[in-house]
């Protein structure tokens, strides 16, 4: 088409032509602009955003706080733990989603539809977040998804932290274990650290369960930090992320913060000496120093290993350790109460003698029962123990004896109020959790309980610690504490302080008195005197256990598990069912004056307090005594006391 005379229509498009350059140069401006201002002006922000298509952070565990004794022996510490996660982003975004999941079912040896059932479980988070699939991996594991991961996209294999107790399973019922958060568990947990903290909880992280553990989270509990980690296509860790831009430098690493320390009043060696003593047995044992109520020991047996639960629980291990009919998980020193039987004698002998219907003079004649009404009520020793008075009474452990003293009480409420003073028939506060109070009853309970009057005859029954009176094995011990240091009874002290990493003490806990029965000073050396017998005179219930220059004080207790018949009474525990034996209990202390430890100890079937529970208690206190009174208690000095003329080593079999 030409143009060559036509002049009126040249300049007509000459018009159009440079509206249409117009628009053309204001857009090329217009990109050049937008250019400038990415590249110049805005491009290190740009960079950050193309990095971070390929950079991911990655959470740095806290390390957990850790557990000493009293002397800075590690009870509780963590270990390296290896667990594997998919990122269900990058699981979708690699077209195989099914094949990778297959590929990790063989290798980590989970089914395909448990792996399955974990990503549908968070099927509401972001599906950037990793989802735990498995953790305490061994290194065959760990081995093998390394060396398939590149046809895994989405798996990563990361180090965690697991916990671990040195001491395999003693004292876990005390320090607890950790465990991973439910989605149950999750808002009230998040709820609890209030709506400003910075630091919330997360489906993947392990909370304390129980014990210490779960007592003390919010000072064992570190800060997580992490790190920022480059990633191929498929979400597959190369490498850290180190000087990738301005940007990603000032935010690249959050260091973790760890948790502080708990440094208990618990001594590791007496734990291992009650383990010792309990051999197979089962049943609880505390120790407490009277002068302050510090716990010097505290085991429940059978135990469990926390290491078994603290990076998630394998279903066999749980079902074995919840179908276990001697309970592992409870802490039998403060979730168990029982009938203390005759260890509570000695509160009735306290009631007895402050109450003034009792003395030192008073004497009563046992013949091995005594009628009230048209039921009998008998001694444990068929034949009786002939004349005994309070002293005596609690050496030989006479029924009757206490029967007769409970008959010329006013009522049984002069029993609890004596027996509340020392801290039965509460909670302790010991800072443990899950502790039961017990039991001890009065008239007023039982019309508000049964809507029936109280007999005589129940008076009884309390007198020699059966009935309705129930007790921890921690308020024995504490409540024995305080008959032998005058009165004052503590609250029972665990935590001794809270340290930094730097073994730095942030917080120290100090003695705490809870009561004073401002016992007199007649009735402390009465009750005393016959406690001594138990282990130190002949016809004490305990005195096969004597030891010359090794003396230690204490009351044994039986307790019968069901009324029995007459003709049943006295048969030989060790020929019944198991489950149907008697519990036995031992309340002892030591040294004999000035006494620095009082240990209580409870022995599920065992028959008696003799045999079953005392000789645990002295595995303790011999230990204690040699290790803190060196110079006094040594095998070389109980050696050469055992030789002294008029040594006395008994060779009775003990008795209740």
């Amino acid at each position: 088409m030409s143009f060559i005379g036509n002049e009126e229509q040249i300049r007509f498009l000459q018009d159009r032509f440079k509206f249409i350059y117009g628009v053309l140069f204001i857009g090329i401006g217009v990109l050049l602009s937008r250019l400038f201002f990415l590249q110049m002006i805005n491009g290190e922000q740009m960079r950050q955003y193309a990095d971070e298509n390929r950079i991911k952070r990655v959470k740095i565990p806290a390390p957990r706080g850790m557990i000493f004794d009293r002397e800075g022996k590690l009870l509780v510490d963590n270990r390296p733990a290896f667990y594997v996660n998919i990122t269900p982003q990058y699981l979708h975004e690699s077209g195989k989603p099914k094949e990778v999941i297959e590929q990790l079912s063989r290798v980590i040896k989970i089914p395909v539809e448990e792996i399955e059932k974990k990503l549908q479980k968070v099927k509401g988070q972001a599906s950037f977040m990793p989802v735990l699939i498995k953790d305490n991996l061994n290194r065959d594991e760990v081995a093998a998804l390394e060396t398939w991961k590149i046809n895994m996209p989405g798996v990563q294999v990361e180090m965690g932290i697991s916990r671990m107790n040195t001491a395999k399973d003693v004292g876990s019922n005390l320090y607890g274990y950790i465990g991973k958060i439910s989605p149950t568990e999750l808002p009230g947990l998040n709820q609890l650290l209030g709506a400003n903290s910075t630091h919330k909880f997360l489906l993947d992280d392990s909370v304390g369960k129980s014990g210490l553990e779960k007592q003390f989270e919010e000072n064992l509990r570190g800060v997580d930090g992490s790190e920022l980690v480059e990633v191929d296509a498929i979400g597959r860790s190369i490498q850290i992320a180190k000087n990738r831009g301005r940007v990603l430098a000032q935010n690249q690493e959050e260091p973790s913060i760890p948790g502080k320390n708990l440094v208990l009043s618990i001594d590791q060696d007496l734990q291992m000496a009650a383990m010792k003593g309990f051999g197979q047995g089962q049943g609880g044992l505390i120790a407490i120093d009277p002068r302050n109520g510090e716990v010097l020991a505290m085991v429940s047996r059978p135990s469990f290993d926390p290491a078994d639960l603290s990076r998630g629980v394998d279903a066999d291990i749980w079902a074995k350790l919840i179908s276990d009919e001697s309970h592992p998980l409870r802490d039998k020193t403060i979730q168990d109460h029982f009938s203390p039987g005759s260890t509570f004698k000695t509160i009735t002998a306290i009631a007895a003698l402050e109450e003034g219907v009792i003395t030192k003079d008073t004497t009563f004649n046992c013949t091995g029962s005594i009628m009230v009404g048209n039921r009998a009520f008998h001694c444990w020793q068929k034949h009786g123990h002939g004349n005994v008075n309070v002293v005596s009474a609690l050496t030989h452990s006479c029924d009757v004896f206490f029967y007769k003293t409970a008959q010329k009480l006013k009522s049984v409420d002069d029993i609890a109020k004596y027996a509340m003073h020392l801290g039965l028939g509460k909670k302790t506060g010991i800072e443990v959790g899950r502790e039961v109070p017990g039991l001890i009853p009065t008239e007023a309970w039982k019309q508000l309980r049964f809507n029936a009057p109280w007999s005589s005859g129940e008076t009884l029954s309390v007198a020699i610690g059966q009935g309705y009176v129930l007790t921890t094995t921690i308020q024995l011990a504490n409540a024995y504490a305080s008959l032998v240091n005058g009165g004052t009874l503590y609250k029972p002290m665990i935590i001794k302080s809270i340290q930094n990493e730097d073994s730095k003490v942030l917080k120290e806990n100090l003695p705490q008195i809870l009561d004073r029965a401002n016992l007199k000073k007649e009735t402390v050396e009465l009750v005393t005197e016959g406690l001594w017998g138990v282990v130190n005179a002949p016809g004490g219930t305990a005195n096969w256990l004597h030891t010359p220059g090794l003396e230690f004080s204490g009351k044994t207790g039986t307790v019968q598990l069901f009324s029995q018949k007459a003709d049943k009474l006295y048969q030989k525990c060790t020929n019944m069912p198991f489950k149907q034996r008697h519990h036995g209990v031992f309340v002892g202390y030591a040294p004999i004056k000035n006494p620095s430890i009082v240990v209580a100890v409870f022995a599920e079937h065992s028959c008696s307090g003799s045999h079953g529970a005392a000789p645990v208690a002295k595995e303790v206190i011999e230990t204690y005594l040699k290790k803190y009174y060196p110079d006094i208690y040594n095998d070389k000095a109980i050696a050469e006391a055992k030789k002294k003329p008029g040594a006395i080593q008994f060779q009775s079999t003990g008795g209740d």
